[in-house]
């Protein structure tokens, strides 16, 4: 049936695509301010959202 096709590609595939976009960006963030105190200040602030 394309029209559920269609449906299930606009209602979940672009769901799980900023869901993948919004952990790519965590994680370059996390390899930007290191181990230690920048993995501590990237929790609180990215984390309390």
């Amino acid at each position: 049936d394309p029209h559920l096709s269609t449906y299930l590609e606009q209602e979940f595939l672009d769901e799980q695509v900023e869901s993948i976009k919004e952990y790519v960006g965590y994680i370059t963030n996390l390899r930007r301010v290191g181990p230690g105190l920048g993995e501590y200040v990237f929790d609180e602030e990215e984390l309390q959202k």
